[in-house]
């Protein structure tokens, strides 16, 4: 046989299926090889450097991290194709469902899956092309092709308040000449939420269920990485492979999102990566910078484009192509209006009986109330959105419409984190939106702000869990704008309910 193609076709093979590519350090030899898994077969993840073992890519984590399934919220269906390295093209389609009940609306990153996790299978081809056969002593030979078909199913769950976990079986069937090579194996992760903007993940893949490749055991070891999430629009991960017999890598990359980030729709992300592979004698190709490229048009489709330079052997080109199905409702906040009434007339002194009657002083009267839930704000931060905005600008208009009027606005949080975080995170949720106010033209007398933190809870909180509806609710700033009377004492109590304003 040619050995510098049988080489290229393996290579190629370490460059679609990540660690479970190859069984020792000699790259130049390639028979022992029997890749079981198109890790980094998605778009999403090698234009990040394949640096996503700790970041949730949903239906997808199947490849990576299966307890990424844990997150699984919609119905959803991936198609991927991959080309460019010599004759060498991949495909991978992957099926994913939440299991059990799912919640029918979500609030941004507090949107998780099934009660009982998520399941996802997937079916992956690989075709090498053809190769120039020789026989022992150099002589040409009829041509040979080789291919991979693969296939695996993963679950994973929510264990714990903030950990979950995975697993993952798999078998592939390697195609070469006239032999076929079948393994069997098996992946377990986990996914620890340390912090809300910080997951830490940990994956040991190919664990060898009875298989045998040309004599030696499969390739196995560790995957461990971080995600974290700067905010609403940035994401930056890094991740490390380490393997027995195999070549081990480090990835750091990250994702850019511009647009409409809350409703999900035209939205379009930037990534970046950049890996290393070690120990690395011969194949310097293999270390270097991804891009790519990735366009939401709705809830429910996204296009994903990749771009992997492999040196010599060329430049791989990921495309991706998702479609979800019996998605969670994005929640809205609700709305309460109080129609205004007028306020009570004082009793003219002729009108009065003989024995002077007592006139309690007009109240304010509560023209409008208006709830910002926490998706109106940055990740954990006092950032308002543009959602947020828009939707402030409706009691501007009634501040400016009614001379008369002036906005309370108070803050308030749930109990995760200490009271000090956030006691502070309403006070600057509810002073941006008071400056919000400000800056559209409405006068600083007519504005109070306060933040409560989580004293004022609107619901009971059995556990500081993240995504309970409890929590969801309490984390809030309503703003109030009432119509002050001549005459009335203003009750800033913005915790009352606009009937109790009215007592």
């Amino acid at each position: 046989m040619k050995t510098l193609s049988i080489g290229i076709g393996f290579i190629s093979a370490a460059l679609l299926c990540g660690q479970a590519s190859a069984t020792e350090t000699y790259y130049d030899a390639g028979t022992k090889a029997a890749p079981l898994q198109q890790a980094g077969g998605t778009a999403r993840a090698a234009g990040m450097g394949s640096a996503v073992v700790a970041v949730s890519q949903e239906s997808a984590s199947l490849l990576w991290n299966p307890a990424g399934l844990s997150r699984i919220v919609c119905t959803e269906i991936g198609l991927h194709h991959n080309t460019g390295l010599g004759d060498t093209v991949q495909e991978i389609a992957i099926f994913g469902m939440p299991l059990g009940k799912t919640k029918k609306e979500c609030n941004g990153k507090e949107c998780f899956g099934g009660s009982l996790g998520g399941l996802a299978a997937s079916f992956g081809y690989v075709d090498y092309g053809s190769f120039d056969g020789r026989n022992s002593i150099g002589l040409e030979t009829r041509d040979y092709s080789a291919r991979d078909f693969s296939g695996s199913l993963g679950w994973g769950m929510k264990l714990l308040p903030y950990f979950s976990g995975g697993i993952v079986l798999k078998n592939n069937q390697s195609h070469l000449a006239n032999k076929v090579y079948s393994t069997y194996a098996s992946d377990i992760g986990v996914l620890w939420t340390v912090l809300p903007s910080l997951d830490l993940g940990v994956t040991y893949s190919n664990i060898n269920i009875g298989s045998k490749v040309g004599g030696s055991q499969l390739a196995a070891g560790w995957r461990v990485g971080a995600g974290w999430t700067v905010d609403r629009h940035l994401l930056l991960a890094a991740s490390g492979e380490f393997q027995n017999k195999a070549m081990d890598r480090l990835q750091a990359g990250g994702e850019y999102l511009i647009g409409n980030t809350a409703n999900k729709k035209n939205v379009i992300a930037i990534r970046a990566g950049y890996q290393v592979n070690y120990p690395d004698p011969k194949l310097t190709g293999l270390t270097g910078l991804t891009l790519g490229l990735g366009y939401t048009l709705s809830r429910t489709v996204a296009l994903d484009y990749a771009m992997v330079p492999a040196g010599d052997l060329g430049t791989s080109h990921r495309l991706s192509l998702t479609a979800k199905f019996d998605c969670p409702k994005k929640r809205r906040a609700p709305v309460a209006v109080v129609i205004i009434k007028p306020a009570p007339k004082p009793v003219p002194a002729a009108a009065a009986a003989p024995k002077a009657a007592v006139v309690p002083a007009p109240k304010p009267v509560v023209v409008k109330e208006f709830l910002l839930e926490d998706s109106f704000f940055d990740f954990d931060s006092s950032e308002l959105r543009p959602e947020g905005m828009e939707a402030l600008m409706e009691n501007v208009q009634i501040l400016k419409d009614n001379p008369d009027t002036m906005v309370d606005v108070a803050g308030y949080a749930s109990r995760r984190g200490t009271e000090e975080y956030n006691q502070k995170l309403s006070e600057r949720r509810a002073a941006a939106v008071a400056d919000f106010f400000l800056k559209a033209g409405i006068e600083p007398v007519r504005i109070t702000s306060i933040g409560y933190g989580e004293t004022r809870p609107a619901m009971y909180e059995a556990t500081s869990e993240k995504d309970t509806e409890a929590a969801r609710a309490n984390k809030r700033v309503v703003s109030t704008v009432t119509e002050v009377p001549p005459g009335a004492v203003l009750d800033t109590d913005s915790t009352k309910t606009p009937e109790e304003k009215k007592k």
